[in-house]
């Protein structure tokens, strides 16, 4: 078996604006671009009127005949990607003649001109003789469900989400033995403190109105066609949270076998600096799935503008991310929906050529990227029923923002995956409200270890009597306008690790709210908080080692990207300070750091060895790299590197005395947006 890193484009032909061109250039760019697999779309974005009525259907089917067949002769596959399920958005459109589908009612209790309530018989109807028939007379290797499969996101005058029509609100009240409205429901379930129990009834109503749809159109695609697939297009976990989402359900409702297939989404759509924009939500949607999956995150580029959206540069950096946490390839969507074709940009197809070699070959080493190793990020696919709502005019007050630790860890140069169990000897980061989902069993266990603690974090530990445990007797949210923090010293005279003794670090950038705990006994203060006059006010960050062994590391800051932390906590003396700290916390733990240039790192197990990857996510040229490992762990085998012809050559990793545990360098010439791989054989 020899698996490559699969390409699928995502392309629109226009039936009426001269699709035989098209076509042919299609062909073209398939046989450039070392394209396996084209996703046809279906009336899609600026060329769709709204729920395809029966004429349009028949023209689009007719059309994916020949566009199979011509493909077929160059061996590539084709799959569908019909535009809409329940419709994004209206933005103009409305029901065409003869659908009359129940609409969404938002929880303002606006009514979509278009979008369907997903319970409607009728439309339920209309999707599954759709899809049926694309099954069974196109015969396509797949097709793809868009990602308005959801319930969130759809009009902007309905609020953040949900369905609240006469359907759903008679399902909640039977669920609840009494008659509800909207009004009440809302206030119920986004009540402030401990959720209201009725919020648990809410979601598993959505979670089961995505569900039933599902199962139904797998059904009718199965019993017109069994070959053919399904495949799902995702948003962020943590929105889907708040609809109730079972992903392992879903994947279920949708199809295993051979796998699930996903297309999850991945940030940005429009091309933005690199250092800021790791793969957090592909990576936090991988380690929702279980079992076997088939992973094509989606390469959008957006208004799909060609090179005015997106480099071929970004999309090369782009794809070879997907590869290093376990993509099978990248569905493609570059092109604009209007059927200009590869006019809006003919030197992609090379490019994308280009950079197949590469991908390939780290395809082949089998990478899953759900067991990526590092710091680990805890999450919990059922946030939106624990949280502590922040917002009681909105479901949106049920959404986690479970990104924020692992964009810090990305844009820190530190290796990290998610987690949602804890295991011993390793370093664990919690961040938000994400404690709330865990049971006193698993938060015992979790300070038995080693962990770091956002502010959020400390809060909730201390509202439910761990304070012993993490070493603070009390804590204080202080705002910025009443104390005026200013800046966070480190603690001690680390000259030679910082540059110079006592180094600061903003903090009046970083939070518009910092806690102020107070210390129990034992407890450490590895930074201070100050004021512009330089008056100490608080620790920025304490160390404490409990009785039961545990390490923790509480931070006044919360991880919430609030305010301007996106701008303000990221500088090299943090991290710095951050990658000492996750070292010395657990040194059995497998974990991986980059020095010195600022870098995504990743780092991956996979059958036979272990996958150090790099990218240069600034302007500026890297000429070297300096990598951490535990203390103690081998770093004489067997290295080799990528090169741009695919193949692996041996690497010499060199000592480095520049302070780093068990640090090794590596002289490579990296340029902005490129990557470094290296492997080490066991």
């Amino acid at each position: 078996m020899n698996p490559s890193f699969r390409y699928i484009l995502r392309y629109k032909i226009d039936p009426e604006f001269h699709p035989r061109e098209r076509l042919e250039e299609l062909v073209d760019l398939c046989r450039t671009g070392h394209i396996e697999e084209v996703m046809l779309f279906l009336a899609a974005e600026e060329l769709s009127a709204g729920h395809l009525t029966a004429v349009e259907f028949e023209k689009y089917g007719e059309m994916a005949c020949r566009v199979r067949d011509r493909l077929a002769g160059e061996g590539v596959a084709l799959s569908l990607n019909p535009w809409t399920t329940t419709y994004h958005v209206s933005r103009g459109r409305t029901l065409r003649r003869g659908q009359h589908f129940r609409p969404l009612v938002g929880e303002t209790g606006a009514v979509s001109p278009i979008v369907a309530c997903p319970l409607c018989p009728e439309w339920q109807e209309y999707l599954c003789g759709m899809f049926a028939w694309l099954a069974r007379e196109v015969k396509p290797v797949a097709i793809w469900v868009e990602d308005d499969w959801r319930l969130h996101n759809h009009e902007a005058d309905q609020g953040w989400g949900g369905c609240f029509c006469e359907e759903h609100l008679r399902r909640f009240s039977e669920k609840v033995g009494r008659p509800v409205e909207r009004r009440d429901l809302l206030k119920a379930i986004l009540a402030p403190g401990t959720p209201h129990p009725w919020r648990a009834e809410w979601l598993e109503l959505s979670r089961e109105t995505l569900l039933q749809p599902a199962r139904r159109l797998r059904d009718a695609v199965r019993e017109a066609n069994p070959a053919v697939r399904l495949g799902l297009m995702t948003s962020n976990p943590d929105v889907h949270s708040a609809e109730g989402r079972d992903w392992p359900a879903l994947q279920e409702a949708f199809g295993t076998e051979p796998a699930f297939l996903v297309r999850p989404h991945v940030e940005p759509y429009t091309e933005t600096p690199a250092l800021g924009t790791p793969p957090a939500v592909t990576r936090l949607t991988l380690a929702n799935l279980e079992g076997p999956i088939e992973v094509y995150p989606e390469l959008e580029n957006s208004p799909r503008c060609g090179l005015y959206s997106k480099s071929a540069a970004y999309s090369t950096w782009e794809c070879l991310c997907a590869a290093v946490y376990g993509s099978h390839g990248i569905t493609i969507n570059h092109f604009d929906m209007m059927g200009n074709g590869v006019a809006l940009d003919p030197s992609f197809g090379p490019a994308m050529g280009k950079a197949k070699p590469r991908l390939n070959a780290l395809a082949r080493l089998g990478i899953d990227g759900r067991k990526a190793e590092g710091v680990r990020v805890l999450f919990s696919p059922g946030m939106a029923q624990v949280r502590h709502s922040n917002d009681s005019s909105s479901l949106r007050g049920l959404c986690e923002n479970s990104l924020v630790w692992a964009k810090t860890l990305s844009i820190l140069g530190i290796a990290h995956s998610y987690s949602r169990e804890i295991v011993p000897e390793q370093v664990y980061a919690a961040g938000g409200q994400s404690l709330r989902a865990y049971s006193d069993i698993e938060v015992e266990k979790l300070l038995a270890g080693a962990v770091i603690l956002d502010a959020l974090s400390v809060e909730i530990l201390l509202d439910r009597g761990w304070g012993p445990h993490i070493g603070i007797h009390a804590a204080e949210w202080k705002s910025l306008q009443e104390t005026a923090f200013a800046y966070e010293e480190i603690a001690g005279d680390h000259a030679e690790s910082f540059g110079l003794p006592c180094a600061r670090m903003t903090a009046q950038r970083c939070a518009t709210h910092l806690l102020s705990m107070t210390p129990a006994a034992g407890a450490t203060a590895l930074s201070r908080v100050f004021r512009p006059d330089h008056r100490e006010l608080f620790p920025g960050c304490l160390y404490f080692e409990n009785r039961q062994g545990g390490r923790i590391v509480s931070l006044a800051y919360p991880m919430n990207g609030h305010a301007q932390f996106f701008m303000g906590f990221f500088n090299p003396f943090r991290r710095k300070f951050l990658q000492d700290l996750c070292f010395i916390l657990e040194p059995k733990a497998p974990l991986a750091a980059a020095e010195t240039h600022p870098v995504h790192l990743y780092r991956t197990p996979y059958p036979g060895g272990t996958l150090l990857a790099a990218f240069n996510v600034i302007q500026d040229e890297a000429a070297e790299l300096v990598f951490r490992l535990p203390e103690g762990e081998r770093r004489d085998g067997a290295w080799e590197l990528l090169n741009d012809t695919g193949d692996w050559e041996p690497a010499t990793p060199k000592e480095t005395d520049r302070g780093a545990i068990n640090g090794f360098s590596l002289r490579h010439r990296l340029r902005p947006l490129e990557g470094v791989f290296l492997r080490r054989t066991i």
